[in-house]
């Protein structure tokens, strides 16, 4: 990926090859905690509300560089 260019939580997701439910399951594994499909659909919608520990997660469960992915709306 170029540097400075941003995807969308979504779209690295998808580059991830995982469903909202993957996703979920792998963040429950990385915080040690239930996280729901709905949990991941609501900040998909709205970046702009993930805490920065979840980003974190995220960007690891999706293995890219956390200023890799768009958490503004």
């Amino acid at each position: 990926m170029p540097k400075g260019t941003k995807i969308s939580l979504r779209a690295a997701r998808t580059n991830a090859n995982m469903t909202q439910e993957d996703a979920a399951n792998a963040l429950s594994k990385y915080f040690g905690m239930k996280i729901s499909r709905q949990r991941i659909m609501d900040y998909e919608k709205h970046p702009a509300t993930v805490p920065l520990g979840f980003g974190h997660g995220f960007a690891t469960i999706y293995r890219l560089p956390i200023d890799a992915i768009n958490f503004s709306n």
